[in-house]
C-alpha cells in the first residue's frame, strides 16, 4: 500500500511568493474568458496559449522574497523550480505537466529557474492536488512516499511536508506506479 504525504510551498513572509499578472488584472477575483473559464484556472491548467493576452508572474508585494523554495507560494497556479520539475520527470511521475513562464521581481528583474507546474486534478498520479475530488488545483498536494523520497535524495526539499497523510477518502488511485 502506498504511503501518502501532504506537501505545500514555503509560505513565511521571507519566502518568495509568485502571483500571475496581466494588463488590467483586477485587485480581487479572476475574470473569465469568453468561454466562461476563469483566467486563473486556465493558467493553472498550463494553457497560457488559450488566453488572448500576455501572462507573466511577479513576486507578490506581500513577501520579501529572500528565500526561494522548490515550490513557490501563491498558487494555484503554481510555479516550481526547474530542478523539481526535472526530478519529477526522472522519477517517472505521470499526469502532471509543465509550462514556460516569465517571472519577475521588482528588485531583481527577471528571475530564472522556475517553470509552471500543473499538478494532477484527477487523483490518478503520485502528485495530485489536495482538491482532486473537486477536480480543482490546490496549493497543497498529495504526494507518494516514493516520489517524496526521490525528491529528497536529489536534495530537493525546499517545501513543507505536513507528514503522513491519513485522509483516506482523498488517497489518489494509481493505475500503475513505476
Amino acid at each position: 500500500m502506498t504511503t501518502w504525504y501532504e506537501i505545500y510551498p514555503l509560505s513565511t513572509q521571507r519566502d518568495f511568493w509568485a502571483v500571475p499578472m496581466w494588463e488590467g488584472k483586477p485587485e480581487l477575483g479572476s475574470p473569465t474568458l469568453e468561454d466562461g473559464r476563469e483566467v486563473k484556472n486556465v493558467i493553472a491548467d498550463g494553457k497560457l496559449d488559450e488566453i488572448p493576452f500576455p501572462i507573466w508572474f511577479e513576486r507578490s508585494t506581500y513577501s520579501r522574497g529572500k528565500r526561494r523554495g522548490d515550490i513557490l507560494w501563491g498558487g494555484p497556479p503554481t510555479l516550481v523550480s526547474r530542478r523539481f520539475a526535472q526530478a519529477v520527470e526522472e522519477l517517472g511521475v505521470t499526469g502532471c505537466s509543465t509550462y514556460e513562464v516569465d517571472l519577475y521581481s521588482l528588485n531583481e528583474g527577471k528571475v530564472e529557474g522556475y517553470i509552471g507546474f500543473a499538478e494532477n486534478t484527477r487523483g490518478t498520479s503520485e502528485i495530485s492536488s489536495y482538491a482532486w475530488l473537486e477536480k480543482h488545483h490546490s496549493y497543497a498536494w498529495i504526494i507518494s512516499e516514493r516520489v517524496l523520497t526521490g525528491l529528497h535524495e536529489r536534495g530537493i526539499d525546499m517545501f513543507d511536508v505536513k507528514g503522513v497523510f491519513t485522509e483516506k477518502s482523498r488517497f489518489p488511485t494509481l493505475p500503475n506506479t513505476p
